[in-house]
């Protein structure tokens, strides 16, 4: 890339998404530009977070229909905090997703799905409208559990790992947890064996320092992705009034999840009395460093003001609001002045929302740069006016 395309390039990155998609439509030269990987790294260095959605029409949410991935643009500056509730973008990726698909996670612009109807899972950029569709392992449709994976970007070596976790027949434990993964330009799952630990249901990997965690019990089940490598943590005590799980209306639901608080792994409480108690990891190294960071009493009550699962935590905004989201198809902020929830509807009435995540938006291309995927397009995204 000359000096004028450096320049070029400089100008683009510095122009909201929505502009930067429609700039490779401009001639040649600038759609070449913008899908350069010197491009998507010098995006990624001045990219903010956003909101990244899946969505289903209200009226249609019994329908075998596709869904929308939405973003959304936090408005997050010292002197205005808001978010956009009408879409910056909306897709339509085609991969019969459904209501069943999970959003596992999220790097540098490349989000990993999967769909718990058919088993399936993609590594998707939406910007660029490319998804790959990871290959089958002699695991897979036999015994993975559902909803147990990570994503994530091995800084010593920029590989893009995924790790999940399967049934499997270890007649020497009592344990009968496996795992494999998958490096992205690899196409093939690597089996690592047998992981001693028990894991709670349907919990995502959150990453910190290097590693991945999902809760295990009263443990923390922790995988170093450089190394390959299960260990465990401690987990901090629970709040009090929070059992295993307990029943409201002979629903059984589970309480307790991980999560991540400006850079500190930490746990989501929720109690039989409506109070979320967030326990964070202030020094990730010292075994004994959790402290009870916030306790949230708001005005209605969590059970009552929600529909509660479970409750993630999202973004803490500049102003001390924290973005959640239930999985009970909810996202909320908590003002802890005031000690209310504001629910948040994109757009107002016409969509459910199924998932959400922060999510930066990024241009890097899966066809360069993982040829052995087999990547694939789907049809060029909505924008919104």
């Amino acid at each position: 890339m000359d000096l004028l395309e450096e320049l070029i390039a400089e100008i683009i990155s510095r122009t909201p998404v929505r502009t930067i998609v429609s700039c490779k439509s401009v001639c040649k030269r600038w759609c070449n530009i913008v899908s350069e990987p010197f491009f998507s790294r010098l995006h990624l260095s001045i990219s903010s977070k956003m909101l990244l959605l899946h969505q289903g029409d209200a009226e249609d949410v019994d329908d075998d229909n596709d869904g929308d991935l939405a973003v959304v643009e936090l408005d997050d500056q010292h002197h205005q905090h808001d978010i956009h509730h009408e879409p910056m973008m909306r897709f339509s990726p085609g991969l019969a997703l459904g209501d069943y698909v999970g959003l596992i996670g999220s790097v540098n612009g490349l989000i990993y799905l999967e769909d718990s109807y058919d088993d399936s899972a993609y590594v998707c950029n939406p910007i660029t409208q490319e998804y790959i569709r990871l290959q089958d392992s002699e695991y897979t449709r036999v015994s993975y559990l559902k909803g147990y994976y990570g994503f994530r970007l091995v800084e010593s070596n920029q590989q893009y790992k995924i790790v999940r976790f399967y049934k499997g027949r270890f007649p020497s434990t009592e344990y009968d947890l496996g795992s494999e993964v998958y490096t992205l330009g690899t196409g093939m799952w690597r089996d690592l064996g047998h992981v001693p630990f028990h894991l709670n249901e349907h919990d995502r990997g959150h990453y910190v320092s290097g590693r991945l965690h999902w809760l295990a019990g009263e443990l923390i089940c922790v995988f170093d992705l450089d190394r390959e490598l299960f260990r465990s943590m401690e987990a901090p005590p629970r709040a009090p009034g929070n059992t295993d799980h307990f029943s409201i209306l002979g629903v059984h639901n589970h309480f307790r999840n991980l999560g991540v608080l400006k850079g500190c792994l930490c746990i989501c409480d929720i109690t039989l009395y409506s109070e979320l108690f967030i326990w964070v990891k202030r020094d990730y190294g010292v075994e004994d460093s959790w402290s009870k960071k916030l306790i949230i009493t708001p005005n209605p009550p969590l059970h009552e003001g929600i529909n509660t699962d479970m409750v993630r935590l999202l973004k803490v905004l500049k102003d001390g609001n924290i973005l959640m989201y239930c999985d009970q198809l909810q996202l909320f902020t908590y003002h802890p002045q005031h000690k209310t929830l504001r629910h948040h509807i994109f757009p107002e009435g016409e969509f459910l929302t199924f998932g959400a995540m922060t999510y930066v938006p990024g241009f890097i291309s899966l066809e360069r740069s993982f040829t052995l995927e087999g990547v694939k397009r789907w049809e060029s995204p909505q924008v919104e006016d």
